[in-house]
């Protein structure tokens, strides 16, 4: 009888731990960002960029240079609602004068976010919003 328990306890450790790292996957996607740009103290140059969110409601997501292999993790600040309500994954970075484009926001597509800490601007630099989206991640 206990062995039977044991048996059944394991197959549902196991079962557990597939269906997380198969969500985990289907969580990554990329962006092409055709401009340099800056998150938490990184500047980062433009290129194709592989994106893993954590699982659930997790604030940390990593960002890797497809090109380079180097990576960056990022604990944002705080998890948001998409006002806006788009289908669309994306990342949204504020832009303005010598300061260049920092990362701002990380859109899941889902409803939910990540906001991430961005520089102050000053009054006479002029700012805007650069757009990028996600595709889903695939392996070469």
């Amino acid at each position: 009888m206990k062995q039977k328990s044991l048996t059944k306890t394991l197959v549902a450790a196991v079962l557990t731990l597939a269906a997380s790292v198969a969500y985990g996957q289907d969580r990554e996607t990329t962006a092409k960002i055709p401009f340099a740009f800056r998150v938490l103290g990184s500047d980062l140059p433009a290129g194709q960029y592989k994106v893993v969110h954590g699982a659930g409601y997790s604030v940390n997501m990593q960002l890797q240079n497809m090109d380079t292999g180097k990576s960056v993790f990022v604990h944002a600040k705080t998890s948001i609602a998409d006002s806006e309500k788009h289908e669309s994954a994306r990342l949204v970075f504020e832009c303005g004068g010598e300061a260049g484009c920092t990362l701002a926001r990380l859109f899941e597509g889902t409803g939910r976010g990540l906001e991430f800490p961005t520089q102050k601007l000053t009054a006479n630099q002029r700012e805007r919003r650069e757009t990028i989206y996600l595709d889903r991640f695939k392996e070469k």
